[in-house]
Parts: structure tokens; C-alpha cells; sequence
């Protein structure tokens, strides 16, 4: 049956051209869970003839829509990450801004702007900070904080309009980075992390894993100074060139410790022996989590497989998670880019700091 013809028998039963929009609503919507809150904005247009409020509605819906598929997003980039929806709650100039979490959604309380693109920079901003590294977070210093929340932010309104991302130059980016030149030195170290795949999967990843094994502590200048050194180690990683050897591929901290192990050497592809033997001197060295990274050439990536689970197997790791992304590689001063394969190898006995030495230092 045609919408025409269900519209004719609508009006035949009498039916107003209000009670005819919302019936065809449900019938061809309501069907479809999934799309409802796209599909909600092209209803709220459509009753806002009816109902004045209903901009509001739209407004708030467009937002919310457009963060939470941000969320989703986030949750292929971080293997631990949950997605947390979004729900947008108008205020008048009386009342105050503030955010609360509420049944694993960030509710955000805000002032409706004319401008969308500033409305929805606003609220991308809120969540970002609010939802993402929220454990993490008590611990680092305020720079590390912000730094994190523009990066992440700035490749978010990359992939929309750039009038959006202008807002967010505009209105975040440029005032605060002007306003000190250490958030401007750290994302420029995350733009280089990034262009050779490690900001994501590596770097936000052990970040992620750093605050769930702190508690009852206080933010301390130990831990600050351990993710500094923790973003120098990824820089001088990122800068490296193909096959350079005088970079370290470790990380030694107190509490994120970490390999790196790069499989792309043709004439080795076949012998597990070498590998396993580097993996077995990292477990040696206490590190927690190792990532086995290699080209994504299927020979490359089935090679690392069974590198995999021979460590599984005989060496007690666990297959945390896998992931396949793009890479800038330095070869000879020039970036060029790989579909990488990636890894991570983690150990059944990673530390948690939270015994009754911890838990005293914290009541005192």
C-alpha cells in the first residue's frame, strides 16, 4: 500500500491532517529503533507547525545525535571505552551549567544559542571532558587534562563541516593555547603519535588502563611526571625512522609499563623463535602490556597471529584486543603511509595500587 493510499483512507475516516502525520509517523518510523533519533528531527519539523516548543526539541536532538554517534566512534578507537549516551536539557540565563551522569548518560544542562554550530561545539566539549578518561583523569594535571580533551575534540570537528570546526577554533582551541605554550607543546606531540597510529591504540589505550589501576590515591606529581615521560617515549617512537634501532621500545614506569614490538622483517616471517624470545625478555622486565605491531599484508598479520597464540598458550598473555588502522612511517625523512595491524598482548598479573599502604597515604 502507497502513503497515498493510506492518507486517502485516513481522511476518509475523518482523520486531521495533524492526526495523519502522526499515524504515518508510526508507521513507517516506529520500526525502526535504530534510526528513531535521526528520524525524530525530520518529526519534530514536521509537528513544529503545531508546537512551538518543538524547535527546542530538534535542536536538542541534533546534538545529541551527532555526539553520540562521536561516542560510538570511540568505542572502535578504545577497546575498553563503553559508549555513553547524551541528553541535552535547556536552561534559562537564571539557572546554572552544570553536567551530571544519570543511568550511564551524561545529562548536560545548557543555554540555547542561535547558533548551532555553537551549541554543538559546546556540548562535544562538555562530553569529552566528562566521558572520556574519567577515571584517569583525578590523577593527571590540568594541561595533560585539557591537551587531551582539544586533541581529541580538534579529530572529531575534523570529520564534520568545517564551519564547525572553525567554531571550535574560534571558541576553544586558539584562547586556550594561547593562553600558555605547554598545551601547545603536547598536541603538537599527539599530532605526531597520531600520524604514526600510536595516539589511539596506544597512548589514550594505557591511559585508559592507568586509571583503573590507581585508587585511593591523590593526584601526585609521580604520576603526572610518569605520563610526560610516557609522551616523550611515544614521541621519539613516532619520529623514528623505519628499522632504526637507537629508539627504545619500552616503557619502564611505575605504572604504565609497556612493549613494543614491530613484526615486519621478511626474512624472519615463518621463525616464532626470535619473537618469542623478545617477548619472553619483556615479561622478564615486568612489562604489562606488549603490542605486536606489523603491516597488515595477510602473510604479516596470519605471522602475528601465531605469535599470538604461542604467547597465549605458553607464556600466559592474554589477546586483549586487535585492531587494523592506517600509519604515517618515517623512511628516510618522509612519511609514508601503511594499513598497520596491531595486537596487544596483556599480562594476567598487571598491578592495581590498592592495598591498605594506598588506602592509608589517601585517609591521611
Amino acid at each position: 500500500m502507497t502513503v497515498g493510499e493510506i492518507v486517502k483512507i485516513l481522511t476518509y475516516l475523518g482523520l486531521g491532517s495533524g492526526w495523519i502525520l502522526f499515524i504515518l509517523f508510526l508507521i513507517f518510523i516506529f520500526p525502526f529503533p535504530e534510526k528513531v533519533k535521526r528520524w525524530s528531527i525530520l518529526f519534530w519539523l514536521i509537528i513544529r507547525f503545531f508546537w512551538r516548543e518543538a524547535e527546542k526539541k530538534i535542536v536538542a536532538y541534533d546534538i545529541e545525535s551527532r555526539v553520540n554517534e562521536f561516542s560510538w566512534s570511540l568505542s572502535k578507537e578504545i577497546m575498553n571505552f563503553k559508549p555513553i549516551g547524551v541528553s541535552i536539557q535547556w536552561i534559562s540565563k537564571e539557572e546554572s551549567r552544570r553536567q551530571f551522569f544519570s543511568d550511564n548518560k551524561l545529562i548536560i544542562r545548557m543555554r540555547k544559542h542561535q547558533n548551532q554550530n555553537k551549541n554543538f561545539v559546546y556540548a562535544s566539549m562538555v562530553f569529552v571532558s566528562k566521558a572520556l578518561l574519567r577515571k584517569t583523569k583525578r590523577y593527571i594535571s590540568l594541561s595533560q587534562k585539557e591537551s587531551i580533551d582539544l586533541f581529541i575534540a580538534k579529530k572529531l570537528f575534523e570529520k564534520g563541516k568545517s564551519t564547525i570546526l572553525d567554531q571550535f577554533f574560534d571558541d576553544y582551541f586558539f584562547p586556550r593555547i594561547n593562553s600558555g605554550k605547554k598545551l601547545a607543546e603536547l598536541i603538537e606531540k599527539y599530532n605526531l603519535m597520531d600520524k604514526a597510529g600510536l595516539f589511539f591504540p596506544v597512548f589514550i589505550q594505557e591511559l585508559t588502563f592507568l586509571g583503573e589501576k590507581v585508587f585511593f590515591q591523590r593526584k601526585s606529581s609521580e604520576i603526572i611526571k610518569e605520563v610526560n615521560q610516557f609522551i616523550n617515549f611515544l614521541e621519539n617512537y613516532a619520529n623514528r625512522e623505519i628499522g632504526e634501532k637507537d629508539v627504545s621500545n619500552t616503557f619502564e614506569g611505575t605504572y604504565c609499563r609497556c612493549g613494543i614490538m614491530i613484526i615486519a622483517k621478511w626474512f624472519k616471517i615463518g621463525d616464532v623463535s626470535p619473537f618469542i624470545k623478545y617477548i619472553k625478555s619483556l615479561i622478564a622486565k615486568k612489562m604489562e602490556d606488549i603490542y605486536v605491531i606489523g603491516p597488515d599484508y595477510k602473510f604479516n598479520a596470519d605471522f602475528m597471529n601465531q605469535i599470538s597464540e604461542f604467547a597465549q598458550n605458553n607464556l600466559k598473555l592474554e589477546k586483549y584486543c586487535e585492531k587494523k588502522y592506517k600509519a604515517k612511517i618515517k623512511i628516510e625523512g618522509e612519511r609514508k603511509e601503511f594499513n598497520n595491524y596491531l595486537i596487544l598482548l596483556r599480562s594476567p598479573e598487571t598491578i592495581r595500587y590498592y592495598d591498605s599502604e594506598y588506602k592509608k597515604q589517601f585517609m591521611d
